[in-house]
C-alpha cells in the first residue's frame, strides 16, 4: 500500500487547538500481504527526535511507524486522553515498507531518531544485536505477560532482550463462503490434507452445474503463487503443517521429506488436485484476494483483513494438517519498542502500557484490519460478531501459529526458499516438472541459505 499524497519520512505533528485537529494522511499497514517488508532507497532528514518539546508538564514523545491507514484515526482520538491523562503527546511520522529498514538502521547506527518505534520482527536479531532496542521491561514497562497470546509474545523478545510488545497479529484461518460450501455438500473447512483434495473433487462436480447455469469456472480453494512475495510464507504454512521445520538454530531444514512433500502438495493444489486454478501458480495476493471477493474460488487461507471488505455470511476455520504434523498457520505481528537513545525513557514506558489496555488494543486491532493480542480484547463490542470469535476459539486457541525465524541473515534465507518454491510452482504449471526436482531445488536453496547464516 501507498500514500500517495504523503511521501514517507515527512513528519506531521497532531495538534488540538480551538476544537480543529491538524493530522497527517496515512495509509497502509505492516504484517500484511499488500506491504513488502524488504529494504530499499531511504530518504534523509530524521531530526534526532530525542529531545521534543515539553511544556506544561507535557512531553512529546516521538513515534514512527510502519505505513498505516488507522494511525490517523487512532491518533486524533487518543492523543487527547494521553495528554490529559499522562501528560503525554504524540508527535508521529510513518514510513513505507520499502524504506523503512534503511531508516531504521540508519537511526541506530547514529543513535537519532525516534523514541519509539514499531519493529519488524525478522530485523530485530540485527537490531537487538546493533543495540537497537532497550530491554522493555528494563525500560519499566509492566508486561502483562499472562494476559498476551504466547505466540506474539515470544517474538518480542531475542537474546534475551525484551524489545517488542507485540500490539497486534494477523494469523490466517481458512476462511470460507458459508453459502457456497453448503450448495456444494462440504460441511466446514476440511481438517486435513486429504479432506481438502477430496473436498475438491466434490466441490469441482457443483462448479460444473454452476457453469451450466451461466457462472464462471469456480474452485474450492486458492493462496498466492510465485508472484506473491508472501510465497515462502504460505509454504512455510505448509512446512508446519507437515511437522517440518525451516531452520534448526542455524542450519536450514526446509528440504526434509517433510518440507518436500509440502511444497509437492503445494503444486499439486491447482494440478493433480484441481482444488486451485491453473492460473493462480501466478498470482500475486491482489489477484488471490480478487478471486476471492468474486468468488472465483471458495475458500483461502487468510486474515480478516480480506474478509473486512466482503459483503457475505463468511466462516472460518483452522487451517488443515499434513500427514506428518497437525494444524499450523503462519501470522504476521507488528511490536512496538523504546530506543535506548530516548531521555523519555518513562514517558515512552508509560506511552506501551497504554496500549496494552484491552480496549485500546481492540480498537487499534480492529482499525488496522488484524486481531488484538490481549486476550480480554476480544470481549470488546467491536469483536463479538461471528467470525471474530470463531477465528479466536478456532484458530487462535487451537492452531500451532508460528511466524518467519528470528535469525540474522533471514533476507537471503528467505530469497533462496522463494527462488526453489517459485521454479517448483513454475515446473508444474508448465508441465515440465518431473520426480526428484521439488527436493534437488530446495537442497540447492538450503546450501545457499547455510552459507547466508554461517556468514
Amino acid at each position: 500500500m501507498s500514500d500517495n499524497s504523503l511521501r514517507s519520512g515527512q513528519r506531521r505533528r497532531f495538534i488540538k487547538s480551538a476544537g480543529a485537529a491538524t493530522v497527517a494522511l496515512l495509509a497502509g499497514c505492516g504484517g500484511n500481504e499488500s506491504s513488502e517488508s524488504t529494504a530499499g532507497d531511504g530518504e534523509g532528514g530524521d531530526s534526532g527526535a530525542s529531545t521534543g518539546e515539553q511544556s506544561n508538564n507535557i512531553t512529546t514523545l516521538t513515534v514512527r511507524h510502519f505505513v498505516n491507514d488507522h494511525i490517523e484515526t487512532f491518533y486524533e482520538k487518543h492523543n487527547p486522553i494521553l495528554k490529559k491523562e499522562h501528560g503525554i503527546k504524540v508527535d508521529f511520522e510513518t514510513m513505507g515498507w520499502g524504506v523503512a529498514r534503511k531508516k531504521q538502521n540508519n537511526s541506530i547506527s547514529t543513535r537519532t531518531g525516534p523514541d519509539v518505534e514499531e519493529i519488524a520482527s525478522t530485523w530485530m536479531p540485527q537490531q537487538v544485536n546493533s543495540d537497537g532496542w532497550m530491554d522493555l521491561e528494563e525500560a519499566g514497562v509492566s508486561m502483562p505477560t499472562d494476559k498476551i497470546y504466547e505466540s506474539p509474545l515470544q517474538i518480542g523478545k531475542f537474546d534475551g532482550v525484551r524489545a517488542g510488545f507485540p500490539w497486534f497479529w494477523g494469523p490466517r484461518g481458512h476462511i470460507y463462503y458459508k453459502s457456497l460450501f453448503e450448495e456444494a455438500g462440504i460441511d466446514g473447512p476440511p481438517s486435513t490434507w486429504d479432506e481438502l483434495a477430496n473436498d475438491a473433487s466434490k466441490y469441482n462436480k457443483q462448479a460444473e452445474k454452476w457453469e451450466q447455469e451461466g457462472y464462471n469456472t469456480r474452485y474450492l480453494f486458492g493462496i498466492p503463487g510465485a508472484n506473491n512475495w508472501a510465497v515462502v510464507q504460505y509454504y512455510m504454512m505448509l512446512i508446519w503443517q507437515n511437522g517440518g521445520s525451516v531452520i534448526d538454530g542455524s542450519k536450514p531444514t526446509f528440504d526434509s521429506d517433510a518440507a518436500v512433500e509440502a511444497l509437492n502438495f503445494y503444486k499439486d493444489l491447482s494440478t493433480t488436485h484441481k482444488a486451485s486454478p491453473q492460473a493462480s501458480v501466478e498470482w500475486n495476493g491482489v489477484a488471490r484476494n480478487n478471486a476471492f471477493s468474486s468468488k472465483r474460488i471458495a475458500s483461502t487461507w487468510q486474515g480478516l483483513r480480506v474478509a473486512n471488505d466482503i459483503d457475505a455470511e463468511l466462516g472460518v476455520g483452522k487451517p488443515p494438517a499434513g500427514p506428518r504434523g497437525e494444524s499450523s498457520t503462519f501470522f504476521g505481528v507488528n511490536l512496538i519498542g523504546i530506543h535506548p537513545w530516548t531521555k523519555k525513557k518513562s514517558e515512552a514506558a508509560t506511552f506501551i502500557e497504554y496500549l496494552m489496555q484491552p480496549a485500546v488494543n481492540a480498537e487499534l486491532a480492529k482499525g488496522s484490519g488484524f486481531l488484538p493480542t490481549i486476550k480480554s480484547s476480544f470481549e470488546q463490542d467491536a469483536f463479538q460478531g461471528e467470525l471474530y470469535q470463531s477465528f479466536s476459539e478456532d484458530v487462535l486457541n487451537n492452531t500451532n501459529a508460528k511466524t518467519a525465524p528470528q535469525v540474522v541473515g533471514w533476507g537471503d534465507v528467505s530469497g533462496a526458499i522463494k527462488g526453489a518454491v517459485t521454479k517448483v510452482l513454475t515446473k508444474a504449471a508448465t508441465d515440465s516438472w518431473s520426480e526428484g526436482d521439488t527436493q534437488k531445488a530446495l537442497q540447492q536453496a538450503a546450501m545457499q541459505a547455510e552459507n547466508a547464516l554461517q556468514g
